[in-house]
Parts: C-alpha cells; sequence; structure tokens
C-alpha cells in the first residue's frame, strides 16, 4: 500500500515524501523485471523512460491546454 501525503495542501519536502511512499513499488517492479529476464540496470534504465515519457507527454497536455485558453481568452 502506497502511503499517503502528510496533508492534501503543498508542504516542504513533499516531493521527497512521494518517493519515500513509492519507494517499495519501485523496488517491487525492479524484481519483476529481473524475474522476468531483464537486468536490473535495464529495468531501472526502462522506468526513468518511462517517467520521462510520462513527463513529457504531461507538460504537452499543460503546454495545448494553455494554448486553447490564450485563444479563448483573445477572441473575447
Amino acid at each position: 500500500m502506497i502511503r499517503k501525503p502528510r496533508q492534501i495542501t503543498p508542504y516542504a519536502d513533499r516531493d521527497l515524501d512521494c518517493q519515500a511512499a513509492l519507494e517499495d513499488a519501485f523496488q517491487q517492479m525492479v524484481r519483476l523485471a529481473i524475474t522476468s529476464g531483464w537486468d536490473k540496470i535495464e529495468a531501472i534504465t526502462a522506468l526513468q523512460e518511462l517517467a520521462f515519457a510520462h513527463l513529457s507527454t504531461e507538460d504537452d497536455n499543460m503546454r495545448i491546454t494553455l494554448a486553447i485558453l490564450q485563444a479563448g481568452l483573445t477572441k473575447h
């Protein structure tokens, strides 16, 4: 089970708390990959690349949303 944040609103070290909360699940995914025949570095690298790809997608989505909002504001 993944721990919840200490509070809903932002706080100092929230990012570190999230990392700590996800650590066990991360290690479990690495172990599963190793059990399936991947080596540890391949598994960790793949997880890193997946994370970067998801961040890029989120960034793209945010840019598109902002562009749409700006276009809507300039029409009025």
